[in-house]
């Protein structure tokens, strides 16, 4: 190997990372990764899966998806909380799986992650606009004024929909607001999030009991029409009757293990839970007990998911009409073809609800679609920094050139990488905006939507949840050097089998068989076209190429890569 001291090889510089992140900092970093929309959308989620929505013991398919995935995600936690106390690096699951696994394996994994996130920031800008949309609808049913009526027209195009320039420039200076607050010095921006999200935590906790306690469905129905043009609550419920409302199982296990419509919701739900896990990413700069302060996170994180999944969104959406709810949010993602148009030219956000029933209440309404802005903005910083992260340890690792990994000495975080991540989201943000793609890569109209993108997403992260439970099963063979002293590291190989076995069902049954049945029909590219599966392939086959000039270069430069993922990167 060449010497390790030259600066041109850099695999042995430390990352210049400083341990500033505690257990409180960790614990909302993960809240505010998954939450996104949630907080006030969460109803639009139940027919994202374009399957029909039933209910058993008056629980929704898809909260019961929640507790199911919930359950198993708690394996998941203890996974990376036993790799993460024995390797406590930034990079999560990259580290891991180049170390036990192959570098090439782990360079796909955290490659597809880092586009799969990139894409949910791309689907999460626009709803910030959308919600402060929302925000201002609020405004405008409890205090009047033309402006705040007319919040519709904001941020759109002559389509109403928040795309073309208008939406574009938009999501611009969305992004340009998100810059700013990832170039905040560590220990500031882990200030910033943890109160952020704790604001956004009390959003849920107050939509939660004056949803119930200050509204009712009778008050809300008499008080619709007025804001949808003479539509009503039944007929809106009626539109979604044949294609999405089935009403109630009968025969609960047999639904529970469906092979046709329970893996599409559950798929929703990973695609809703991506993010609890992030902590693990950022492990390098936890300070203190590794194991202890990413375990508390993580299943801190996931136990709030859980219950904003199940039983926050059943609540309210039973409280105010669950078939309206279901149905308002299928025509939001443009599924439901029996309702002509939006109900009150938003998606059923639950502080707007709630401000039809109650207009009386519209300030503490307000406060909460507020609150709904906040999480899906700052679930874009949250996941440029672990993605920055991402970077620096793909540098440390030749992965990618030094520039991604330089840690700016006054902000202490990879700002390059930051750079890096914004102009790319810029790119999925365009192509969202303007008729520019491909047509064998637009999900809609030569361009992505917001149903096609987070489609998308959710065949990116297809290694990111299958690997950890590889590298549990594998890690105690390949590499016991690296999990000597790991806790609970004789079950590792028990709890990876036990994980493996959801998100395998899942891809199986919402993505592989999907994929197999469209190429057998007379329109094989539809499907593919419209779920991201071609777009995916191309990143993934991006991703390859990458791998193979890095590795060629490294060759060249006299790099001992054996030796190098031997070793754990830096501190």
């Amino acid at each position: 190997m060449s010497d390790t001291g030259s600066s041109k090889l850099f695999v042995r510089q430390s990352s210049g990372l400083v341990r500033n992140v505690s257990v409180t900092n960790a614990l909302f970093f993960n809240v505010a990764a998954f939450v996104g929309v949630g907080l006030t959308l969460y109803p639009i989620f139940y027919s994202l899966g374009f399957v029909p929505v039933w209910k058993w013991g008056g629980i929704s398919n898809y909260a019961w998806a929640a507790i199911v995935a919930g359950i198993f995600c708690t394996i998941l936690a203890l996974i990376f909380a036993s790799l993460t106390s024995v390797m406590p690096r930034s990079g999560g699951d990259y580290v891991f799986t180049s170390r036990i696994v192959h570098p090439f394996v782990g360079w796909l994994e955290s490659w597809s992650l880092v586009i799969a996130s990139i894409l949910i920031i791309a689907f999460e800008v626009p709803l910030v606009l959308r919600n402060l949309q929302i925000t201002a609808r609020i405004i405008g049913i409890g205090a009047g004024g033309h402006f705040f009526k007319n919040a519709n027209s904001w941020f759109t195009d002559s389509t109403g929909g928040i795309t073309g320039s208008p939406g574009f420039i938009a999501s611009l200076v969305v992004l340009a607001v998100i810059g700013a607050v990832c170039v905040l010095p560590t220990r500031t921006f882990h200030r910033v999030v943890t109160g952020l999200a704790g604001f956004g935590v009390a959003g849920f906790i107050a939509m939660f009991i004056f949803g119930l306690a200050a509204t009712s469905r009778s008050a809300f129905e008499h008080n619709l029409p007025q804001y949808t043009g003479g539509v009503t609550a039944a007929k809106i419920a009626a539109s979604g009757k044949a294609d999405f409302l089935v009403g109630t199982s009968h025969h609960f296990l047999s639904d529970l293990f469906s092979t046709t419509v329970f893996p599409f919701v559950l798929s929703i739900l990973l695609f809703q839970f991506i993010g609890f896990q992030y902590s693990a990413y950022i492990a390098g700069e936890v300070r203190g007990n590794v194991r202890r302060g990413v375990m508390i996170a993580l299943l801190g994180a996931l136990t709030i998911g859980v219950l904003a999944n199940s039983l926050y969104v059943d609540a309210i959406s039973n409280h105010l009409g669950f078939g309206t709810n279901v149905s308002w949010g299928a025509s939001y993602w443009g599924f439901n073809s029996h309702l002509s148009a939006l109900p009150m030219g938003q998606p059923n956000s639950m502080p707007l609800l709630a401000a039809v029933a109650n207009h009386g209440l519209w300030p503490i309404w307000m406060l909460i679609s507020l609150a709904g802005t906040v999480f899906p903005f700052l679930l874009c910083p949250v996941y440029i920094n672990f993605i920055s992260r991402m970077q620096l340890a793909w540098s440390l690792d030749r992965q990618v050139p030094e520039w991604f990994g330089r840690v700016n000495e006054r902000l202490r975080t990879p700002l390059n990488a930051i750079l890096a991540t914004l102009g790319l989201t810029a790119v999925f943000l365009f192509f969202q905006s303007y008729n520019a793609l491909p047509h064998f890569l637009a999900t809609t109209g030569n361009k992505l939507n917001l149903a096609g993108t987070a489609w998308f997403a959710i065949v990116m992260a297809l290694l990111t949840w299958t690997l950890p439970g590889v590298n549990a099963l594998l890690v105690r063979f390949r590499r016991p050097d690296l999990v000597r002293n790991a806790p609970f590291s004789k079950a590792l190989p028990w709890l990876g089998l036990a994980w493996l076995v959801f998100p395998v069902w899942i891809y199986i049954f919402a993505v592989i068989k999907p994929i197999e049945k469209s190429l057998q029909s007379a329109g094989k590219l539809h499907y593919l076209e419209t779920n991201g599966i071609l777009d995916a392939g191309v990143f993934f086959a991006i991703g390859l190429v990458i791998y193979i000039v890095m590795s060629m270069r490294s060759r060249a430069a006299g790099v001992d890569t054996k030796m190098l993922f031997t070793e754990l990167p830096p501190d």
